[in-house]
């Protein structure tokens, strides 16, 4: 068994992708991806589930790092199903996702920069942080106009972002981070209360 051979049967931790009628192979388009990656010397780390999100619109794809040590990859239904979108488009996302689980690689500087620029050297790819719809060949997706419900504020470089509904972030914002500044430093307030002061 050669040493590339190795590293896929240890990255691919028998998951099995059902796709649906009408869309691209995925469970293909990910044995080609982790193929590309461990060519190139780079070892994924175990992955145990290549999920289609349906509900994605605004994410092409997802690396959920679990408890157990192995990761959980979605990929949204939008690349999948849309024929615009070509199967190199489809894997550059797959792969910004293998890339993530690779040691050291959860965020998207260091160590996953560097492989990200290796494997668009070898293989011709455009891998980076974000792709926009129109990169990807189709329109952005239009908002349901859901109004957001929540406001926070970091208190010390005053960016402000918006939440529709609650999650972890809006239950615990004080644990967590700015992106910006790195600052736990952020105020919350409901998007009801800013409306009705200004009024």
């Amino acid at each position: 068994m050669l040493i590339s051979d190795v590293a896929l049967e240890e990255c691919v931790a028998s998951f099995e992708i059902r796709s649906r009628d009408n869309m691209k192979d995925l469970q293909n388009l990910t044995d080609e991806c982790i193929k590309e990656i461990v060519a190139l010397g780079m070892k994924p780390g175990k992955i145990s589930d290549v999920l289609i999100n349906s509900r994605a619109k605004t994410r092409w794809g997802q690396c959920k790092a679990k408890s157990d040590g192995t990761f959980e990859i979605q990929i949204s239904e939008r690349l999948l199903k849309d024929d615009r979108v070509s199967d190199d488009s489809c894997k550059e996302t797959i792969i910004h996702e293998i890339l993530h689980t690779c040691e050291g690689c959860m965020k998207h500087t260091g160590k996953w920069k560097i492989f990200a620029e290796r494997i668009n050297a070898a293989y011709g790819y455009n891998i980076k942080r974000t792709t926009s719809s129109s990169e990807k060949g189709i329109e952005e997706h239009i908002s349901s106009g859901i109004m957001p419900k929540y406001m926070f504020t970091c208190r010390n470089c005053g960016i402000v972002i918006y939440r529709k509904r609650e999650s972890k972030f809006t239950r615990n914002y004080r644990r967590y981070c700015c992106a910006r500044c790195g600052a736990a430093d952020w105020s919350r307030r409901s998007i009801a209360e800013c409306s009705h002061k200004d009024q």
